[in-house]
């Protein structure tokens, strides 16, 4: 099974950065994100953490390395719950 860190709280610089940058494209709605190309969502729900949650992939360049990261979106509250380096 995936160990899956939480990027939200994290104490690490860089994925504090990676945070905030998925937040700020968040901001431009559901509609964008779902539509772009950084960005794929994820039907199974097994990934689900609630009801409301949607599920988005998302790859980003950490320690010189793409790696992915798990985007949970609350659908009902329009926020993003959490964000996890998947590894």
């Amino acid at each position: 099974m995936a160990q899956h860190i939480s990027t939200k709280n994290s104490g690490k610089k860089e994925l504090q950065n990676i945070y905030k940058g998925i937040c700020k494209d968040f901001e431009k709605g559901i509609s964008v994100i779902q539509s772009s190309l950084k960005f794929q969502e994820i039907f199974d729900g097994t990934f689900k953490e609630s009801k409301s949650d949607k599920v988005f992939l998302a790859w980003r360049n950490f320690r010189e390395k793409k790696e992915n990261f798990e985007v949970h979106f609350d659908s009902e509250k329009k926020e993003i719950t959490e964000i996890y380096l998947v590894k």
